[in-house]
């Protein structure tokens, strides 16, 4: 164990991480070994275990202890730089960084602290048309303070900058205004082909709101303080860094957005080949027509969730799946420019289909590619669609119940056998069905 007895300006403080050698650390932070080993009083330097506290002599551009933290939904390099009293230069050392965006959603930033951080400072909008001077008033700050907390480079900041305000103590992350206490990414995360889970807590009278690979994220109210999102990411998203913004109107009726990047994992989709005997269904303006109308019936969000709990399965041979969510798509050998956007179900010809979940049924019929179809709102913009039936067996603006029976297994529309596919939308984005019927959905 290494103890670290020595004042603060003979060095800052490190805790040693998973995988840290005295060798990794000297280069990290372009000190000697021997130097280390001297300032930090290390009596076996062979004995190095995770938690040691040891002290890097010779720094002069941080202060205090560094620590490391995972960057939070709602947090940037801006608002850490910000918080934790950091420099351009500082930043960029401490984490490697040849450019702020590399500070992406769940990066693993080393901050220091023990310096007089602004750990629990609140926050606030600079409004169009409010000068710094009257946000102070407003905050009960010194202008001057704020300046130089916020690192500003002169007595204005650009309208829409979330501001440190130390007058006034409130939780919450350093990109977001007082009034968000607490955002957070439930579950997997930014995986291709799943469902986003955003869950807020915010003051009574904020509404939040947002936008992510093109579509819009729409927050329902749970309680007064709790809210939720739920977002599809397309199966077609790349991996890598991208833009994700939070947005959203405070109980005064100023507005805010924040953006920050964050990473798109894959899913790890496979690849097949189909053969489909009527080739009239493989035309591309038919594909792309009929899907723009299904597209059309399940990009509304309504507003009543209908849902509670685990869903019901929607077919009795959920266990015997024929085809995945997710496969990458080619049909008599042409290129792979399709993709499996359900599930598909084995059985034959008149097998039972059940609602999963209660919903109202917002399309029932033919459809060329698809066959019968239906389709169900479950709210929240959560839809759930059934096709190649032989019988349907609801109407449009039927109200639906788990369990229900909605229509039978068949063969029709673009098919090799019959079967049942089934898919879920949410926000307007198809995702791995199978998450549906494996957990609980907010």
């Amino acid at each position: 164990m290494a103890y670290a007895q020595q004042e603060e300006d003979e060095g800052v403080r490190y805790t040693v991480q998973p995988g840290d050698t005295l060798s990794s650390i000297a280069l990290r932070f372009n000190v000697s070994i021997n130097d280390i080993i001297n300032a930090s009083d290390l009596a076996n330097p062979n004995n190095l275990n995770v938690g040691d506290v040891l002290i890097i002599p010779g720094i002069d551009w941080v202060e205090g202890t560094l620590i490391f933290q995972n960057v939070a939904l709602g947090d940037s390099y801006l608002s850490l730089k910000r918080r934790y009293l950091l420099s351009d230069e500082g930043m960029a050392r401490l984490n490697q960084l040849t450019s702020p965006d590399q500070l992406y959603y769940g990066f693993p930033a080393m901050l220091a602290s023990d310096h007089g951080e602004l750990t629990g400072s609140a926050r606030a909008v600079l409004n169009p048309g409010q000068s710094l001077w009257e946000l102070a008033a407003v905050s009960g700050d010194n202008p001057w303070a704020l300046m130089a907390y916020n690192q500003l480079p002169g007595k204005w900041a650009i309208p829409g900058d979330v501001l440190f305000t130390p007058g006034q103590q409130t939780p919450g992350p350093g990109g977001l205004p007082s009034g968000v206490q607490f955002v957070e990414v439930e579950g997997i995360g930014f995986v291709q082909g799943r469902t986003l889970v955003i869950n807020a807590v915010t003051d009574p009278g904020i509404q939040m709101g947002g936008e992510f690979f093109g579509s819009p994220l729409r927050f329902f109210q749970e309680t007064d303080t709790q809210q939720v999102a739920l977002q599809g990411i397309p199966l077609y998203a790349e991996t890598g860094t991208f833009d994700f913004t939070l947005a959203g109107t405070l109980a005064d009726g100023s507005q805010f957005s924040f953006s920050q990047p964050v990473r798109i994992s894959t899913g790890g989709y496979e690849s097949e080949t189909l053969t489909v005997n009527d080739p009239a269904l493989l035309n591309p303006e038919l594909s792309e027509r009929e899907m723009a109308q299904v597209y059309a019936m399940v990009s509304e969000a309504t507003p009543d969730k209908r849902w509670a709990g685990y869903w019901g399965a929607p077919h009795p041979y959920i266990n015997v799946i024929n085809s995945r969510f997710g496969i990458h798509r080619s049909y008599n050998n042409g290129e792979y420019e399709n993709y499996h956007y359900g599930v598909d179900f084995g059985g034959g010809v008149g097998i039972e289909i059940w609602a999963p979940a209660p919903g109202r049924v917002v399309f029932a019929g033919p459809l060329d590619v698809r066959g019968n179809v239906t389709i169900i709102d479950h709210g929240w913009g959560v839809y759930t669609g059934y096709f190649h039936q032989s019988q349907i067996l609801v109407n449009l603006g039927d109200e639906v119940q788990t369990g229900q029976v909605i229509g039978l297994v068949g063969a029709t529309g673009r098919i090799t056998g019959a079967h049942l596919h089934w898919e879920v939308w949410v926000g307007g984005v198809a995702v791995e069905p199978m998450d549906w019927l494996n957990r609980i959905y907010p």
